[in-house]
């Protein structure tokens, strides 16, 4: 499939953003309507794959707009448009979301501050709750699968494993490992509790900055820890979680199903619990006082940072801001990161006496110093 190529006499494709399992997907424009849509394509016919899995691929690649089609309208869930076959080539069409992977923000050390986590976290339930009121199961939810978009909101895709709650076949243990729930392991196709467990994967690693067992890399090893191992609790990787924040997720990793929170929405009630109440003191865990302007301040971050305005004072005062909202919101460990790496830049950026870097590495010391 090259640019330029159109389905259906309808969708342009312009560039390839990625390649899955299902297929790739594409960048694509709507001929009919004049708009970007992303379009998921597949041309198993082409693989010279054996007849039983020549028909397993193209029933998933169905099974998937199908399971995405039970779901509708929905704010935290990417909408599908159209799905059919040209000249050999399954397509499907799809809502464009403007911007980028939940792991291109973390995992490999990379920590969430606590209101991202919190905030998006209560997305992803509430996608996953959409789609398990409409019969559907995820079964792949990881964060290459979850879009953090420009308005700062998590929207889940990609339902190219989901399993219809109807349907009364299994598929064994498909999926990603490092997210994969125990009952997996055993050939069962999962229930909604399976989504959870792999939400605590998440979970676990938008806070700690891997999945987990992500410090494993053989197949056999993972299988065998998510079977019979607990993982370490995630204030021992990272002091000053909160410790219902802790005991939540710890909840949503409990090996057997019926040991875990009951549905999404329940997740997504803790959630709001954790956010307004604290263990420790009257301050709440994350103040959410903070979350509309850290988002605006968000947005036109992830706009200019990596761009020629990246020193501008306009955009390191945002940085500084953003850092500073960050601690007062109840995350001071994670201030102290973002003021770390803002004046990192501000040295590599900046003239060297530039007063900016000398304020961000001294807010980066406070903060670090505060109690978390």
């Amino acid at each position: 499939m090259e640019p330029g190529h159109i389905l259906a006499q309808r969708y342009k494709l312009e560039s390839r953003l990625g390649r899955g399992g299902q297929g790739a997907v594409w960048l694509g424009h709507d001929l009919v309507l004049d708009c970007a849509v992303a379009v998921k394509v597949a041309a198993p016919h082409a693989t010279g794959e054996p007849s039983a899995d020549l028909e397993r691929h193209i029933e998933r690649f169905r099974r998937e707009a199908q399971a995405m089609a039970r779901i509708r309208n929905r704010p935290h869930v990417a909408v599908i448009y159209d799905h059919g076959e040209d000249d050999g080539v399954l397509y499907s069409v799809m809502e464009y979301i403007r911007g980028k992977p939940l792991s291109a923000h973390t995992g490999q050390g990379r920590q969430l501050t606590l209101e991202q986590t919190t905030r998006w976290t209560r997305h992803i339930c509430d996608g996953l709750a959409d789609a398990h009121d409409s019969g559907v199961i995820h079964r792949d939810i990881k964060p290459g699968n979850v879009v953090i978009d420009i308005e700062g909101s998590a929207k889940v895709v990609d339902f190219g494993l989901a399993h219809l709650l109807s349907a009364s076949s299994t598929h064994g243990r498909e999926g990603t490992l490092h997210y994969a729930s125990p009952e997996r392991f055993d050939g069962r196709s999962g229930t909604v509790r399976s989504d959870l467990y792999s939400l605590g994967c998440v979970i676990y690693e938008m806070l700690t900055g891997w999945p987990p067992f992500g410090h494993l890399r053989e197949e056999v090893a993972i299988m065998w820890h998510h079977v019979y191992e607990v993982p370490t609790p995630p204030r021992k990787h990272r002091p000053g979680v909160p410790h219902p924040l802790e005991h939540l997720v710890m909840s949503l990793l409990e090996k057997a199903p019926g040991d875990r929170p009951t549905d999404a929405r329940a997740v997504a009630r803790a959630l709001q619990q954790i956010e307004y109440t604290s263990d420790d003191t009257a301050a709440p865990h994350v103040d959410t006082r903070h979350v509309a302007e850290i988002q605006q301040l968000e947005r036109f971050i992830q706009q200019h940072a990596e761009g020629p305005r990246a020193s501008d004072p306009e955009i390191l005062d945002a940085r500084a801001l953003h850092a500073g909202l960050t601690g007062e919101s109840g995350d001071p460990r994670g201030a102290s990161a973002l003021y770390q790496r803002l004046a990192q830049d501000c040295s590599r950026l900046l003239p060297p006496n530039d007063d900016r870097t000398y304020k961000a590495y001294r807010e980066a010391a406070r903060w670090k110093q505060r109690p978390a």
